[in-house]
């Protein structure tokens, strides 16, 4: 009541949704009142979809798990030294799903156990790389609840940004900077409650299916829901009930939040011809996406992943390959029909002038279908290791690759340069140490001239990374010295990172180019990534309804 004295009593979330206070009774004398706090009315909730696999998945008829990013120790118990073979038995598109008992990263504002975590989909998601994330996230935009209805008091998530344009400058802007208003700040912060929830995928299947999955969500072979895609997290929200069947929420559309691969998968959500989920989504924030592809995708094809990451990735060709060629996901990383033309190249040493550059249009038509090049993307002698195809007495290649191909091409021709009418993106733009191909060059051993015509048509002699052509041997020139990288964050290349920006005309509302320096796996554990993903949301609530 008005002109009434209060005091504060801390506010924790209990069971999802469930604001607790604790207070003790007092005097009957004593007229001073206990406030405590409740969420807004109206919930949009951050719904974060990661990248590539960061995903849990596990076997679909044993439930075991078999891909699980809780630690970077228990990935190398997990997958050291396996096996091409077994690599390509466990890791098969048609027999994975998504695990939802990944690892508890810890308590949130609004997650007060690993019970509610894994209600919010945060168990599907890689522990390693995106648990802290989660956490800060919903920290900073809930750590209040909801702040106060007397604009000054408490502190909204985004009042270190209202009024200032330094921000623009230091995340890299791309478009003018609006900096965030007072008024926006507080309409976002009283009027609407932003809980976070994590949304894993199958990360082996195609986008296209996966993006399908994040709007519908997936059921196991029992029909029991394990992934709650955008309709059930709506649902759920204006389902919700207190105690006395009080209905205390509304909820109306989210945001979504991408890592890389995961960009390709919000895409997919939001077009018409697959999730068609464009109404309940009210913007979508990019992080790292590799828009039109990465050339290291092809590298890792050919040579396999260095260092500790190739333990479990796969060490060379052989291992990569046994699961990437059967994997429409994994393939949709290649640069596609948008990405730069002339990317792949070769040259003599010492001499900076290609005499060999694909595609001159489509490397769906120039470049992937080739089976008998050297420079092809895929040995055909390394797709079937375990023998799957041969005991069901078909083709590798044929009716393995090529039809993952043709449906990877049909994915990238359907899906083309369209976002979000609400999408804002950041991407790594640094140097030296984030480097990384933009155009991927093999290098002969020899300084002698190099007949094109010759090289072009030119079958392998022997190997993967380095390859023998015709007596000469050819390696792939790393990235950090060859002359042809590109700023990036050491996977996904700026050509890649900036094309929304370049592609995507007025949907996209503000693209950071950040050149600090960090590494694509551990973008969102950066400070400044992590507040211009906060920020992004604030921009992105000015659309939002109150309910």
């Amino acid at each position: 009541m008005a002109g009434e004295t209060t005091r504060p009593v801390p506010t924790t979330m209990g069971k999802d949704g469930v604001p607790v206070a604790q207070t003790i009774a007092s005097p009957t004398n004593n007229k001073v009142r206990a406030q405590c706090k409740a969420p807004p009315h109206t919930v949009v909730p951050i719904v974060f979809v990661p990248g590539i696999m960061g995903s849990n998945l596990r076997d679909k008829d044993t439930h075991k798990n078999i891909w699980g990013l809780n630690s970077i120790i228990g990935m190398l118990f997990q997958w050291g030294f396996r096996s091409s073979s077994t690599r390509q038995g466990k890791l098969n598109p048609d027999n994975a799903e998504v695990d939802p008992d990944g690892g508890f990263p810890g308590k949130s504002a609004t997650v007060p156990d690993a019970e509610t975590a894994k209600q919010r989909g945060w168990g599907t998601v890689a522990k390693m790389s995106y648990g802290g994330f989660l956490r800060w996230l919903d920290d900073s935009l809930n750590a209040d609840l909801c702040g106060s209805a007397v604009p000054g008091e408490d502190k909204s998530p985004w009042a270190d940004y209202e009024g200032k344009t330094e921000p623009g400058a230091e995340w890299g802007a791309e478009k003018t900077f609006d900096p965030i208003a007072p008024e926006e700040s507080n309409k976002a912060w009283i009027n609407f409650y932003c809980p976070v929830h994590a949304v894993g995928y199958n990360w082996l299947k195609s986008n296209g299916d996966s993006g399908k999955d994040l709007v519908h969500g997936v059921a196991d072979k029992d029909g029991h829901v394990i992934v709650k895609g955008i309709d059930q997290i709506i649902q759920y929200w204006n389902d919700f009930e207190t105690t006395g069947g009080h209905k205390p929420y509304q909820c109306k559309q989210v945001i979504l939040v991408s890592h890389s691969m995961g960009g390709l998968v919000t895409r997919a959500a939001v077009h018409e011809k697959f999730g068609n989920a464009a109404d309940k989504v009210l913007g979508i924030v990019h992080g790292e996406q590799p828009a039109n592809g990465a050339a290291a995708a092809y590298h890792h094809c050919r040579s396999g992943y260095g260092g500790m990451t190739g333990i479990v990735l796969g060490r060379n060709a052989a291992q990569v390959t046994a699961v990437f060629a059967n994997s429409p996901g994994a393939m949709e990383l290649l640069p596609n029909q948008q990405y730069p033309t002339r990317w792949l190249k070769a040259r003599a040493a010492g001499d900076a002038a290609p005499v060999m550059q694909l595609p001159e249009s489509d490397p769906y038509i120039e470049v992937y279908p080739e089976k008998d090049k050297w420079w092809r993307l895929i040995d055909p002698s390394l797709i079937d290791p375990s023998g799957v195809y041969k005991k069901a007495g078909t083709d590798p290649w044929k009716d393995g690759y090529q039809q993952n191909l043709t449906r990877v091409a049909s994915f990238h021709y359907t899906l083309e340069m369209s976002y979000h009418s609400q999408t804002y993106v950041h991407y790594g733009s640094a140097t030296e140490i984030c480097s990384i191909w933009g155009d991927l060059i093999w290098e002969s051993a020899s300084s002698a001239s190099l007949d094109p015509i010759a090289l072009l048509i030119a079958s392998p002699d022997k190997g993967s990374n380095p390859v023998t052509v015709r007596g000469t041997k050819f390696h792939i020139v790393d990235p950090q010295v060859m002359g042809y990288s590109q700023p990036g964050d050491g996977t996904v290349p700026k050509c890649s990172g900036e094309a929304p920006n370049a592609q995507g005309g007025g949907n996209i509302q503000q693209s950071f180019k950040m050149t600090q320096g960090f590494q694509h796996q551990d973008a969102y554990n950066d400070v400044q990534v992590q507040h211009a993903t906060l920020w992004c949301i604030g921009k992105l609530l000015k659309q939002a309804e109150v309910l």
